[in-house]
């Protein structure tokens, strides 16, 4: 009596635990917006598995034939969806039909074992099914964390779903062969507090391991928020100036980088005849267009207003007057579409290379600075790159 009451008591507090752990994510979901989805399908995960731990003997509740498959089911699709919920967390496409595939041979294995009137055998396609489930998630989480978790954290994170699945393939192999072993994986025996024990254990560690991806993705996005200009989504003027600092120490070490700076022709009277909002979206526009001429290394920075910056690295002068080129022709070729209504959007650039001696690259901002007005003064939608020798650079011939 003592050694049930014991194995309740630790299932009762899972299912406390499971419905703490539900509230925690609806909350993240519907109060501060953090992986809403996901959150969601946690949530619904955990509360779908509480009554299968809350009452050993609920299946009493249902008729004889079922042997408590409707518990069971619950159970089944509790941890269908925390594999969906974790693969939705870790970005990874959202393919079901694997996780569906698993849950429902299982349930309908399951349903046809109860009616059949073979208890021991539904229970271990159940616990077969969980494992296999678990094993889905280890997956995904294994997949999902190589962007932004070391190794060694993911190997961590990964162990208790590890665990997790060799306990319910084990449990499931007992009760169909492994008579011996049945004892330490069925409720009413003595080793069912170990089941218990383990179960809780290893459930406070996924959820503990869930609540650090979530933290860890919070913390990128607030890093990757404080480096980005808020309309555009182009670097700050914060974030170039760190990139451009790389770059000139790459300078002293002898590579050779270049830089595009541009200002958008007329851009008062964009605001003033389109509006704010008319203005915001010539913006959004125009680095759309100006990111179809750059690669992957390359970097757009917003310095303020309607003047950019474009880092090349890797790239000569002549190399990145053609970028320019590029761009500026792309504007041309790419009016902004505003309720209907085409209106040209053009630009004046400023080209110059990023000089030894200029730690934080300053002069060379300066430089295609002073280009781009000097790009204004000879007309504007135009670009002027600087020349050695020539103090007010040439202007590239339109095209």
């Amino acid at each position: 009596m003592t050694q049930s009451l014991d194995a309740n008591t630790l299932l009762q507090v899972n299912a406390v635990f499971h419905g703490f752990t539900a509230l925690v994510w609806l909350i993240m979901a519907q109060v501060f917006r953090i992986a809403p989805r996901a959150a969601l399908l946690l949530a619904t995960a955990y509360l779908c598995i509480i009554p299968a731990l809350l009452c050993l003997d609920c299946q009493a509740w249902w008729p004889a034939a079922l042997q408590g498959w409707v518990q069971k089911l619950l159970s089944l699709v509790g941890f269908a969806l925390m594999t969906l919920g974790i693969r939705r967390m870790m970005r990874l496409r959202m393919r079901w039909l694997d996780i569906a595939g698993v849950a429902g041979l299982a349930a309908a294995a399951m349903l046809a074992l109860s009616f059949s009137g073979h208890a021991a055998a539904a229970l271990a396609l159940n616990s077969a099914g969980m494992g296999a489930l678990t094993l889905l998630a280890a997956r995904d989480v294994l997949t999902g964390g190589r962007a932004t978790l070391l190794p060694w954290v993911r190997a961590f994170i990964v162990v208790p779903y590890a665990l997790m699945a060799l306990m319910l393939l084990g449990r499931s192999l007992s009760l169909l062969w492994l008579n011996e072993h049945r004892p330490f994986f069925v409720q009413g025996q003595h080793a069912s507090a170990a089941l218990a024990w383990a179960y809780l254990l290893l459930t406070l560690a996924i959820g503990i391991g869930l609540v650090g991806i979530v933290v860890t993705r919070l913390i990128d996005r607030i890093e990757y928020m404080t480096l980005r200009d808020p309309l555009t989504d182009a670097l700050n003027r914060r974030a170039l100036s760190a990139e451009l600092a790389q770059l000139q120490a790459q300078v002293e070490r002898g590579q050779t980088h270049s830089l595009v700076m541009l200002d958008v022709d007329h851009f008062k009277q964009i605001n003033d005849s389109l509006g704010h909002a008319g203005g915001d979206a010539a913006l959004l526009h125009l680095v759309a267009v100006l990111r179809t001429s750059m690669r992957d290394l390359d970097r757009l920075g917003r310095l303020g207003g309607e003047e950019f910056c474009v880092l090349l690295p890797h790239t000569p002068l002549p190399d990145a007057a053609r970028v320019a080129q590029r761009m500026c022709e792309a504007l041309r070729r790419s009016p902004l579409i505003w309720r209907d209504q085409r209106l040209p959007l053009t630009a004046s650039f400023g080209v110059a290379p990023c000089q030894p001696g200029d730690p934080q690259g300053d002069s060379s901002l300066a430089m295609a600075d002073w280009l781009v007005y000097r790009a204004k003064a000879l007309g504007r939608d135009r670009i002027c790159v600087a020349e050695p020798g020539r103090s007010l650079g040439r202007e590239l011939p339109s095209s």
